[in-house]
């Protein structure tokens, strides 16, 4: 179980090297102020190392299944739903046009669990951008804000952190 009941989770897909990088660097400006983020893409190895994370613990009666790869599956697994569940707001990144089905599975888990989303778009290739995405992903049924984040706009944090700031008490140093 985690330790903190008040995260940021930093639900994204991690696929390519540019996907990587731009959770990088979302994850550097949120920490930047302080913010705790949990971030699935950096539990895996520690998981695999330890079984376990530097405050989380699986629940004692987690059933295993003795195989190390699908053992890991579910650790990764339960982190990540007892991060959400402890979220009081999740950023969820999207490319191109709609979510990629684990970063949708985990939006909808969130929503569920009345987290808030903020959506943010990024734009490997500008001409992706449609209004149409945007207005159907921006329904108050579904995410609290959306955000559309070019990969190179520098401007990008001055739109997130105002964002942020609505669920959260920066603590900046």
């Amino acid at each position: 179980m985690l330790s903190s009941t008040e995260l940021v989770y930093l639900a994204a897909p991690f696929d390519t090297p540019e996907q990587r990088a731009f959770n990088q660097r979302v994850a550097k400006l949120v920490r930047s102020y302080n913010y705790p983020l949990f971030m699935p893409e950096q539990i895996r190895p520690e998981l695999a190392e330890n079984g376990a994370l530097e405050h989380w613990q699986p629940a004692a009666d987690l059933v295993l299944t003795g195989n190390a790869a699908e053992d890991l599956d579910i650790l990764y697994t339960e982190a990540c739903l007892d991060a959400i569940n402890r979220a009081n707001l999740m950023i969820a990144i999207y490319y191109g046009e709609e979510f990629d089905p684990l970063t949708a599975f985990e939006v909808g888990y969130a929503l569920g669990r009345r987290v808030n989303v903020v959506a943010v778009q990024n734009i490997l290739v500008p001409e992706l951008a449609r209004c149409g995405t945007l207005n159907r992903l921006s329904s108050p049924q579904f995410c609290s804000r959306i955000v559309v984040a070019p990969h190179d706009d520098e401007r990008f944090p001055d739109r997130l952190i105002p964002i942020l700031n609505r669920f959260f008490t920066p603590h900046k140093l």
